[in-house]
């Protein structure tokens, strides 16, 4: 990991689009606790990480209003595993909190730890 950059931003960044385009702090939150489950499956070998996707969107059932819905999901949080194996390869800490913070309408901030470090970091979600 760069100087630069810290495990909030990394999040933002494995994010793609999916932390854009937000309409509530709620929202936020949501998508970015997508993030955070998709980022610690991928901290998992990929039998593991497979179970652990399938035991999560049984989870999820309840609460899709569809199938569709449903897929959409598994296909977001595939991506961005896919995406922080690629992007932050070496960096297997899990993130135990991810907080979305309104700072004005449509911008948030996102502060986000790693198991282990008691550090604090932040990032401003892009629009």
């Amino acid at each position: 990991m760069s100087n630069n950059e810290n495990v909030s931003e990394m999040l933002v960044h494995v994010a793609g689009d999916l932390l854009k385009s937000v309409h509530s702090l709620q929202e936020m939150q949501a998508r970015l606790d997508i993030v955070k489950t998709a980022w610690n499956m991928s901290l998992n070998t990929r039998a593991d990480r497979k179970v652990k996707l399938q035991q999560f969107l049984k989870k999820q059932r309840e609460f899709a209003p569809n199938k569709e819905a449903l897929k959409n999901l598994e296909s977001e949080i595939k991506k961005i595993m896919k995406q922080k194996m690629l992007l932050y390869p070496e960096i297997n800490n899990g993130v135990t909190n991810a907080e979305a913070i309104e700072k004005s309408k449509d911008e948030y901030e996102v502060k986000a730890y790693f198991k282990d470090k008691d550090l604090e970091n932040s990032a401003i979600t892009p629009k």
